[in-house]
Parts: C-alpha cells; sequence; structure tokens
C-alpha cells in the first residue's frame, strides 16, 4: 500500500495534478458560448433607424418646399399694399378734382348774382313770396292772458324749427338782428311797437302748420290757450308776400367778412 501511494506522487503524479489545476484555472462561464442577440431585437433596431432617418429626411423636405410658399405669400401681400395705395392716391386726386369743380361752380353762381340774390333773402334784405300760413294771436281776459315778447319769440323760432324760411310780425320782417322785445305797454318788433291782433306770417313747406303744433313752441301756445284764455288760429295760405327788413336792421359796423385763404 505504501508503494502504491508513493507511485501515485512520483513524477507522473505532479504531472497530472498540474494537468487538473491548468484545465480549471478559468470559471466555467468563460468556457461557455456568447448569445447573439435575437433575430428580432436586431430587426427592430434597423426599423427603428430606419424610420428616424425618414423623419429627417421628410422634414428637410417640407422646409425646403415651404420656403417657396412664404416668399409666394409675402409678394403677394406687398402687391395688395401697393394696389390699395394707388387706390387711395387715385380717390385724393378724385377729391381735389371735385373740390376744384364746386369751388368753380361756386365762383360762378356768385357771379351770375344767384349766391347775392339767395343770400338776400336769407338775410331778410329783399321782399319775398311764397305759400306758407298766418297764425292770428290775441290775448285772453284772465289773469296772467297778456301776450308778452316771449310769448311771440317762441312762436317764432318755432316756425324757423318748423321750417319757415322768412318770417314777419305785423308786417316787419324778421332777421338776424331783429329784436322782439317789450318796451313801455307794448311789443316792438325790429324797435318799432305793433298791437294787437298780432299776425305771424310765415313761408315755407306745407308741413310746416302740423310740426309747429308738433314741437314745443306749438304746446307751450296750447298750453297758455288752455290756462289763460290766450286765443290763437292758424290759416295756411298758397301764396303771402313778406317785406324786406328795415335797412337799420341790415347795415353792419363791427362785422366784417373773413378773407379765405388762396
Amino acid at each position: 500500500m505504501t508503494e502504491g501511494a508513493g507511485a501515485r506522487t512520483g513524477p507522473r503524479g505532479a504531472e497530472s495534478l498540474l494537468d487538473r489545476i491548468w484545465d480549471t484555472a478559468l470559471e466555467d462561464e468563460y468556457y461557455a458560448p456568447h448569445h447573439r442577440p435575437p433575430r428580432r431585437a436586431r430587426a427592430l433596431s434597423a426599423i427603428t433607424m430606419l424610420a428616424f432617418g425618414l423623419l429627417v429626411a421628410t422634414a428637410a423636405v417640407q422646409t425646403r418646399v415651404g420656403q417657396p410658399a412664404s416668399d409666394l405669400e409675402r409678394a403677394a401681400v406687398i402687391s395688395d399694399i401697393e394696389n390699395r395705395e394707388n387706390l387711395v392716391a387715385t380717390q385724393r386726386a378724385r377729391i381735389d378734382e371735385l373740390t376744384h369743380e364746386v369751388e368753380g361752380l361756386r365762383a360762378d353762381a356768385d357771379a351770375s348774382g344767384a349766391g347775392t340774390e339767395q343770400s338776400g333773402v336769407v338775410a331778410a334784405a329783399v321782399p319775398v313770396e311764397g305759400p306758407g300760413l298766418t297764425v292770428t294771436a290775441t290775448s285772453g281776459e284772465g289773469p296772467g292772458g297778456q301776450i308778452t315778447d316771449q310769448d311771440l319769440q317762441l312762436l317764432a323760432n318755432g316756425l324757423w324749427y318748423a321750417g319757415a324760411e322768412a318770417v314777419s310780425i305785423n308786417g316787419q320782417r324778421l332777421g338776424s338782428m331783429t329784436a322782439i322785445r317789450w318796451a313801455g305797454e307794448s311789443v316792438t318788433v325790429n324797435f318799432r311797437p305793433i298791437s294787437e291782433p298780432y299776425e305771424i306770417a310765415a313761408i315755407g313747406p306745407a308741413s310746416m302748420g302740423e310740426r309747429l303744433r308738433a314741437n314745443p313752441s306749438g304746446r307751450h301756445w296750447a298750453h297758455r290757450s288752455t290756462e289763460a284764455g290766450v286765443s290763437w288760429s292758424v290759416e295756411e295760405s298758397e301764396t303771402l308776400r313778406l317785406p324786406a327788413a328795415p335797412d337799420t336792421r341790415l347795415s353792419l359796423n363791427q362785422a366784417t367778412k373773413l378773407q379765405e385763404a388762396p
């Protein structure tokens, strides 16, 4: 038995032991084969990379295609602005042309006397005739029934408001410088005393009487008639003749015509 043990521990046994140590120096896992990724994973990776490349290429193409569209839109906006500016310039030129035409017509009218005649009618400087109405008013007998200068002022203003183009009171034409006021024991118009019955004549449209009754002046006179017995009546006429205002109510001492700029 001693010889068998010695034989195993001899040179051959030592070589066998070294071989075993050499063969088992590395872990068993080192000798295991390394597995490659599955084919499905490789395919998914390839598809992902392909999709990413496709997106990048699409974005690049859209950027290059969209640039001409932006240039076209910008050019269209600029063209529209230029067209509108040209239209405004054309309209301004037309306005200037019409303004000069109107000024020429006014000059012709003034030269022919039409403007002067119209101004004379408005200023009460010339006699006039035309359709209109006459309001006849008398004082009431009760308390507060006396017709005052304020009553006549309201009546005249009501006629102007109703569309009158010329007004007179007892033959005194009303102009821009006419005064209706109470002086002493009577009413004065153009500083001339007048007495009852008061006759207020007005030239104007056919609707003047109806509009007079509906406006504040007409309501005032209706109230005066109900509360104080003041009498007033309206009579329409196809033709009325009104004189011009006195010269003393037409002359100006301070006001002068404003010189228009050339």
